[in-house]
């Protein structure tokens, strides 16, 4: 046992060293899922263990906690105020948890989906919107005329609430106006 020790226990020291630099030089892609990265963390973890290296459990945790994007800056802060321990599974829940409620994957990825997904029409199946016609109130009617409402060139408002008569609103209404000087309350109608 010594005599193989000695043979292959450097490169057991080789591949844990190595396994080290990878979980330190992991760092979360921006706009990919947490709970993805969780699981790659925790299988270079257990990798590292496999090969002999003791690391606690919290130690575990702040590897992972630090190899996240800064918009999970507020979960790191509110786990280390409120003393928090979390095994890797319970960390990886509740990360996921804060990322819902966060939107950090589900936003920037679906985002970047939608643009690609849809290939653009060249002008085939677009429909023409119709246009409306508007009214022309710069003719005069035979009821204006009659009525003896000057319009020059300004488009009539309609019927007066207060007094009936066509051309104006009950705000530009002279009757209104005059009642509403008097100090007489606007529901009375003056005739």
């Amino acid at each position: 046992m010594l005599s193989l020790k000695e043979m292959f226990g450097e490169q057991g020291r080789l591949a844990r060293q190595e396994t080290m630099m990878q979980i330190y030089n992991i760092k979360m892609a921006e706009g990919s899922s947490v709970r993805e990265h969780c699981l790659r963390m925790i299988a270079n973890l257990n990798a590292l263990e496999v090969l002999g290296a003791d690391i606690d459990g919290e130690s575990h945790v702040d590897m992972i906690l630090q190899s996240l994007l800064d918009s999970f800056k507020e979960f790191r802060l509110n786990y280390n105020m409120n003393k928090k321990i979390y095994s890797l599974s319970e960390l990886m829940n509740e990360l996921g948890a804060a990322e819902g409620i966060l939107g950090t994957f589900s936003v920037e990825a679906n985002v970047g989906e939608v643009s690609t997904s849809q290939p653009k029409s060249k002008g085939k199946g677009k429909k023409k919107k119709k246009k409306k016609k508007k009214k022309d109130f710069t003719k005069k009617d035979d009821k204006q005329i009659a009525l003896g409402v000057a319009n020059k060139g300004k488009k009539t408002k309609g019927k007066c609430f207060h007094c009936g008569e066509k051309g104006y609103w009950k705000r530009n209404c002279p009757k209104f106006k005059a009642v509403k000087n008097k100090g007489v309350s606007g529901d009375q109608k003056v005739e």
